[in-house]
């Protein structure tokens, strides 16, 4: 597997997965809509070059977010590979903590990301009822049926190179 930055060639394949995945590729977070296509993003590519996950990022002063991360085969090392490629960037750019948001309902996720050094660091009540006023496309309901009503974040703090 080999971690690169989207490229032109991949482009139009990675929004695909992202739109279908995300419900387009407009992501709803900190109460703001943000278009995936005006973001940097890391591909993961098989040896055959087939896009088997993607990881688009913002920075923001001294932090890095990861606005949407997607592993298109899953148990494979997909997912790590992408956050250690954004971690390394971010470390790389002086920024002072990596971190993401994800809802109530990924469970999944939750313990994906904790197992890979993130903390959960808030927890915000029914803010997905402020974000469909963005985005009304967020269903009600999400993974395991499951009422898809908080938002949660997650952060790794990274050492500041001395």
């Amino acid at each position: 597997m080999q971690i690169v930055a989207l490229s032109d060639e991949f482009r139009k394949e990675t929004e695909r997965f992202a739109a279908e995945s995300w419900g387009g590729l407009r992501v709803a977070a900190h109460r703001e809509l943000y278009c995936l296509r005006e973001l940097p993003c890391y591909i993961a590519l098989s040896d055959k070059r087939e896009i088997l996950g993607y990881s688009y990022y913002r920075f923001s002063t001294d932090e890095c977010e990861i606005m949407a991360i997607e592993s298109v085969r899953q148990n494979i090392g997909v997912g790590t590979a992408l956050i250690k490629a954004v971690t390394e960037l971010a470390v790389s750019e002086n920024c002072r903590r990596l971190y993401l948001q994800t809802t109530n309902d990924n469970t999944h996720a939750l313990r994906f990301y904790q197992r890979r050094g993130f903390t959960i660091c808030a927890v915000r009540l029914n803010e997905l009822e402020h974000l469909r006023k963005l985005k009304p496309a967020i269903p009600l309901t999400g993974i395991d049926g499951i009422a898809l009503a908080h938002e949660i974040e997650l952060e790794m703090l990274l050492a500041k190179p001395i």
